[in-house]
């Protein structure tokens, strides 16, 4: 998209060609409130990449048009720019960016990597290199050499090799004596020129190492013969016509001269600037544009040569509007690819315009009455056959201005030169002799040879008209403000005005917003709240109305309708509020242009230019539609429009193709063929990558075939641009692997990617103008973004292996857990036969002894007898409990604990003992394995019974579970305890094998009334 920079000031409309009277140009301004950090520029110069580099007095600025870039000095780092005061930048023949501080310091900033690279610079006086009073100025010539000039004190020359600054690398011959205050090479020569204070000019000759100079003008040079009484030149500067321009010191003012090389004739001598300027100026400089233009500048000081007139035309200086310059000092000026000048001021930031792009015009009328600018819009135009131009302006009356946009007397019989009337509307005749004018309380036929009007009213008319249009048969339809519209037929209104005079009542009394007759001779009226009306006036019928509510292709987005504009035979334009709507007469379908997506504000009025563009104001813009890309183009203060408010139905096209628009209090004109857009486009870069909001280095991030970001870096904004700054283009993108469409970038020109999944991704950037023709070089960008670990292939491959492994190891525990059952249930069954076997086998020994001693010993074999009752009693409890512990039933420490409960209970009703139980919860949650639990409760049964066997009495029984222990403890009375046999107990095989079997410690205190047993078992919660 082309975007043109424009302004002509209102004053300058009503100049003379006088040459000393400032001009004003539209500048747009960049301070601190647009990301400049001073506004003190010493210089700005754009490189070869298309980036405007600015020093300041606070550091270093890159811009591409959309954002700046800072680089300030830090302290201890010596890849840092020398200091925060930036006195100037220049690129030598290699495109270095050379930078020299206030302070006196010089080096080379890399412009890719962006550091800083110092120079040493070896003077015979460093307290005037650091001195700031001290002029300092870097120098280059064709060759590649670079100067180094402190202003009446000394010239050093910079030598590669030892990378330093010296005198001692001087080539230049000159007397030790000569106070040097400017120095600078011809141009296609091998001479040197230096202004000598108080002796005007010396010239050195490297092709035959000759020195002239006054007195010593061994080349026979002209000029110095000619100035050599001149005291003090300086701001020597060459330009393409082989002329060299310099400055005059005075005291507190400056002359310039102009000496031409070729004639070897003065064209400019002892040219003043205090016949603009009052007061202190100096000239710093001169300056020459792509196009030959030469600019000076310098303080107080900012004009252009005119050629013909041999004198400078001053630009205005002073505040008028946010398009202005206001300055003291202009301390450098440079100029882009776009012929953009840039302007460094030391006290007002940046300036930026383009001479060579002043397009639109911007008239304030001189109210007659008054002799001051108005206050009033025009709302109504027209030409005239002489190229003469008048304008309607409410509220105060009828203007003429010349074919240049003039004001010029009106010269109409029947209206007063200082109060003509308001005229709303104009529409020419069909016959071309005459002009109808709608007025507030009718309207005038105007005749363009007498110049002379007629006046027309009626009763009829209930509200005032707006437009008005003569029809094929000479009959004009009026559109009134409030009451529709109204239709006079010149036959019957002839000679009596109110006979024709009539209400077409087939549409609503509304407001009209215009009449349009197109080529076939149809009216179209677009209305405020109806839509548009097609009308035949042969027939008065109405043929078609295009509203909000009708259907199919007569249906329009909103009730207004603001403009109606016939582009071609077949299509016709109208405009609502917000949209452009496309007729196709010819396919009688309707389609949209364009809607508030692309337009700003309501529309107020359309016009075509002889290129086929589409030109749409608005009450906020304009814009320039492409029909076949439907791309807009939009203008508007920033593009030099004075005033962009536009009036409703208040264009016009002049015969010649330049445009009319009436805007609030201005008249705007412009020539549409003054827009030259330039076929090509330009590519679009990337001025900044950053992921995870943290900035990556361009030079080597675009120079990998693919950008790989880890799985923690996929939030990246990238910053684009076009490196233009007079002219915008629409920037298209497309995420490939993301986005499924081709976006725009708005005005940010950021990318911003928030979460980016992980993926290989291909970014498409590129550029389009106006006509929709893409950039020659698409910008394309490989990103890839790595999957976190968990969603690698070798972490995949991992997790199967560990899947496997589990598996594997779940099925042996599984394994190991079914062996150790079977174990267990085989150990349990044989531990319950080998005491089957072994009481059976006791039994049955009892039972034969009892049995040979019945006869002979009776009372033997009752004890015999007895013996077998309590060894078969004792192993029907055995199995009873083994029996009971295998029970699937029964797997739970709760109902062991019931069955403790209950032989508890019998244990103190059988001995009358009293025994107390104390269980903790947490012992109820247990979970043990059948073996340990048959365990721990044969250990709880054995020791009750035990006890009270014993003779123990009192008995308090407690069990606990602390950590990965079961405390089993059993306090009682021993008064009347046999601890003979309560020792056997404790001592004997079985208990040690159980002790041994489940890893249990046994404790024992007896006290002369109490003993404690204290068994701890170790347990696992499975």
């Amino acid at each position: 998209m082309i975007k043109h920079i424009l302004f002509t000031s209102l004053f300058l409309l009503t100049l003379a060609s006088a040459a000393q009277e400032p001009r004003h140009y539209n500048f747009t301004h960049y301070t601190g409130e647009s990301g400049l950090i001073s506004y003190q520029i010493s210089s700005s110069l754009q490189d070869e990449d298309g980036y405007i580099w600015i020093a300041t007095n606070e550091g270093l600025q890159r811009y591409d048009g959309i954002r700046y870039k800072n680089f300030r000095h830090k302290d201890n780092d010596p890849t840092t720019i020398p200091s925060k005061s930036i006195l100037q930048i220049i690129t030598d023949k290699k495109k270095n960016l050379w930078l020299l501080t206030m302070d006196g310091k010089a080096g080379i900033f890399n412009t890719k990597t962006f550091t800083f690279y110092a120079v040493t610079i070896k003077t015979k006086n460093a307290s005037l290199l650091h001195a700031t009073s001290i002029p300092k100025k870097l120098i280059t010539d064709e060759y590649g050499n670079i100067f180094l000039l402190l202003a009446g004190k000394e010239l050093m020359t910079y030598n590669e090799e030892k990378h330093e600054f010296s005198s001692a690398h001087n080539f230049i011959l000159q007397q030790p004596e000569w106070d040097i205050a400017d120095f600078i090479q011809q141009p296609g020569t091998q001479k040197y020129w230096m202004c000598i204070r108080g002796k005007g000019f010396a010239i050195y000759n490297r092709a035959g190492n000759q020195l002239s100079y006054p007195g010593h003008n061994i080349e026979n040079e002209k000029i110095i013969d000619l100035y050599g009484e001149l005291p003090n030149p300086d701001n020597i500067y060459f330009d393409k016509k082989k002329r060299c321009w310099f400055a005059e010191m005075g005291t507190g003012f400056s002359n310039a001269y102009c000496y031409n090389l070729t004639t070897q004739q003065p064209e400019l001598v002892k040219y003043q600037f205090n016949k603009f300027v009052k007061g202190f100026h100096e000239i710093h400089n001169f300056f020459e544009q792509q196009d030959g233009s030469i600019w000076v500048w310098g303080t107080n000081i900012l004009a252009r040569y005119l050629e013909k007139e041999k004198q400078f035309e001053p630009v205005f200086n002073g505040y008028v509007d946010d398009r202005s310059i206001d300055f003291v000092v202009i301390t450098n000026l440079s100029e882009d690819g776009e012929r953009n000048i840039w302007v460094s001021t030391g006290n007002n930031g940046l300036f930026r315009f383009n001479p060579s792009e002043e397009f639109f015009t911007n008239i304030r009328h001189i109210n007659p009455a008054t002799g001051q600018y108005g206050i009033g819009a025009p709302v109504s135009f027209i030409d005239e056959k002489d190229g003469s131009i008048l304008a309607g302006v409410w509220n105060e009356g009828l203007f003429r201005y010349d074919k240049n946009l003039k004001e010029i007397p009106l010269d109409i019989k029947g209206f007063a030169e200082k109060n003509p009337p308001t005229i709303t509307g104009m529409s020419r005749s069909a016959d071309n002799k005459y002009i109808w004018m709608s007025a507030f309380e009718g309207f005038y036929k105007y005749d363009t040879e007498k110049r002379q009007v007629q006046f027309y009213n009626s009763t009829l008319l209930k509200s005032r008209i707006r437009e008005i249009e003569e029809d094929g048969k000479g009959n004009l339809w009026l559109g009134t403000q409030e009451n529709g519209i109204y239709k006079w037929n010149i036959q019957k209104g002839t000679p009596l005005f109110e006979n024709g005079l009539s209400n077409f009542t087939a549409i609503p009394p509304v407001k009209i917003n215009k009449i349009m007759i197109d080529k076939k001779g149809y009216i179209w009226i677009g209305t405020f709240a109806e839509g548009a009306y097609v009308i035949d006036p042969e027939t008065d019928k109405i043929m078609m109305h295009f509203n909000h509510k009708a259907a199919g292709d007569k249906k329009l987005p909103e009730q207004s309708v603001s403009s109606i504009l016939e582009y071609n035979d077949s299509l016709v334009m109208i405009s609502t509020h917000n949209n452009i709507m496309v007729y196709n007469r010819l396919l009688q379908k309707i389609s949209c242009l364009g809607n508030g997506e692309k337009i700003s504000g309501f529309i107020t009025s359309m016009e075509k230019d002889n290129y086929g563009h589409l030109w749409v104001s608005t009450n906020a813009s304009l814009y320039r539609v492409t029909i076949s890309s439907k791309v807009f183009v939009q203008f508007n203060r920033t593009d030099g429009i004075r005033n962009d408010c536009f009036i409703l139905s208040a264009s016009h096209t002049l015969p010649d193709g330049r445009i009319l628009l009436g805007a609030t209090a201005t008249l705007v004109a412009f020539d549409p063929a003054s827009f030259n857009v330039s076929s090509s486009v330009p590519n679009c870069y990337i001025t900044d990558f950053k992921v995870m909001n943290q900035s990556l280095r361009l030079d080597s991030l675009l120079q990998q075939k693919e950008i790989e970001l880890g799985a923690d870096e996929n939030s990246i904004s990238i910053d684009l641009s076009t490196l233009t700054f007079n002219s915008s283009y629409v920037i298209r993108y497309k995420l490939e692997g993301l986005d499924k469409d081709w976006g725009t970038a708005d005005k940010t020109q950021q990318l911003i990617y928030s979460y980016l999944p992980a993926g290989n991704y291909t970014l498409m950037i590129n550029t389009i103008n106006d006509k929709g023709k893409n950039g020659t070089i698409p910008l394309q960008l490989a990103i890839r973004v790595n999957p976190p670990f968990w969603r690698t292939w070798w972490f995949y491959g991992l997790a199967v292996l560990a899947l496997g492994s589990l598996l594997f190891w779940f099925d042996r525990e599984r394994m190991k857990r079914k062996e150790a059952i079977h174990k267990m249930r085989s150990d349990i069954a044989g531990n319950l036969h080998e005491q089957l076997s072994a009481a059976l086998g006791n039994i049955n020994v009892l039972s034969e002894m009892a049995r040979l001693k019945a006869d002979k010993e009776p009372q033997k074999s009752k004890e015999f007898i007895e013996q077998i009752h309590t060894r078969s009693h004792n192993m029907i409890n055995s199995m009873n409990d083994m029996l009971w512990n295998i029970d699937p039933e029964n797997d739970s420490m709760s109902k062991a604990l019931d069955r403790i409960r209950e032989h508890v209970e019998a244990l103190s009703n059988r001995y009358g003992v009293q025994i107390d139980l104390l269980v903790d919860k947490n012992v109820e949650q247990l979970k043990l394995n059948m073996k340990l639990r048959q365990d721990v409760f044969w250990f709880f049964k054995s020791g009750i019974t035990n006890m009270v066997k014993t003779g123990g009495i009192d008995c308090l029984v407690h069990i606990r579970l602390e950590k990965s222990m079961l405390l089993y403890t059993i306090e009682f009375d021993n008064t009347h305890t046999d601890q003979q046999q309560l020792n056997n107990l404790l001592q004997r095989q079985e208990l040690d094998a159980h002790l041994k079997d489940t890893q249990a410690v046994l404790n024992v205190q007896t006290h002369s009334a109490k003993t404690i047993v204290e068994l701890k078992i170790p347990v696992r919660n499975l």
